[in-house]
């Protein structure tokens, strides 16, 4: 057993840790320090005197989240746990609450969804919210406190799905051109010829690109994973060699020693490159203006 202190966007909780003899896990969320050491001690004793119940399995859904969260720490990469902790935190924690688990139905989750619309959620941001809480009550069955997933039988909002928009010939022209004296030149390059996501670019390592057999080996890293979790390659092109061959050796001439292979000022992209593309498309729209 032990007692743990934890905060949450709705203040601080103490609760307490057991374990049970047929190795079921249990948590029980209390108001202070002195709460939680009073139930311990309780249980502690149900324990050694094998008074303890399967019905105290009955937990609620803040307890299966404090159990979950620490489940999917271990299996997601930081950033998927990082968005999918927020979404429950700020907008399933607060509606389902202390509501035990066994209690809550489709009906009540067509409730949830019916309060997120009307909040101006949009239909992909509530389907998201539906997919983290299917995965909580899936591994809830999984750990035997529930029988079946009850957002099993809830249907997703409907979500039109726009078809992609390719740059025209002339539009890519352009945005190499404007790029030319930017950090993110060899990214844009780099994405034209390989149509590679942003986040695979901005993990891309040395150690990835094949110069003699001409190609980029996109991969999962220790603190990222590709979609799906899946490998694949891609081609580099002659422009595209000559591109990457220069920035490679600018980097090596200017003292950079980073294993990726995109930086800014040596150290690894982790926040968003779109600020200085939407820089270099207003360089562009400028110069057009000057011309005129």
């Amino acid at each position: 057993m032990a007692i743990r202190k934890r905060e949450f966007k709705t203040g601080v909780k103490w609760f307490v840790d057991v374990y049970y003899p047929d190795g079921r896990r249990i948590r029980r969320i209390v108001g202070s320090k002195k709460q939680a050491e009073e139930i311990e001690r309780r249980l502690s004793n149900k324990i050694a005197e094998g008074k303890w119940e399967l019905s105290d399995t009955n937990i609620t859904f803040h307890e299966l989240l404090l159990e979950y969260l620490e489940y999917a720490k271990a299996s997601k990469s930081e950033k998927t746990y990082g968005i999918d902790k927020y979404r429950i935190e700020a907008h399933l924690l607060p509606y389902f609450a202390d509501m035990p688990i066994k209690s809550i139905t489709p009906h009540m989750i067509d409730n949830y969804k019916s309060k997120r619309v009307r909040e101006e959620a949009s239909n992909n941001t509530v389907n998201h919210e539906l997919v983290n809480l299917s995965h909580m009550m899936k591994m809830a069955v999984r750990w035997q406190y529930i029988d079946r997933n009850p957002v099993s039988s809830v249907e997703r909002l409907r979500v039109s799905k726009q078809p992609p928009r390719f740059l025209s010939l002339e539009e890519i022209e352009k945005l190499t051109e404007a790029s030319k004296e930017s950090y993110i030149y060899p990214i844009v390059m780099t994405a034209l010829h390989t149509g590679l996501r942003k986040s695979e670019l901005l993990n891309l390592k040395l150690t990835d690109i094949d110069f003699d057999q001409l190609i980029i080996t996109i991969q999962a890293k220790k603190d990222w994973h590709t979609k799906n979790y899946r490998s694949r390659i891609a081609f580099i092109t002659p422009v595209l060699y000559d591109v990457l061959q220069e920035h490679i050796k600018q980097q090596f001439d200017s003292g950079i020693k980073s294993e990726y292979v995109f930086t800014y000022r040596g150290k690894k992209i982790k926040g968003s490159i779109e600020d200085s593309l939407n820089t270099v498309v207003r360089k562009d729209l400028q110069c057009q203006s000057k011309m005129k």
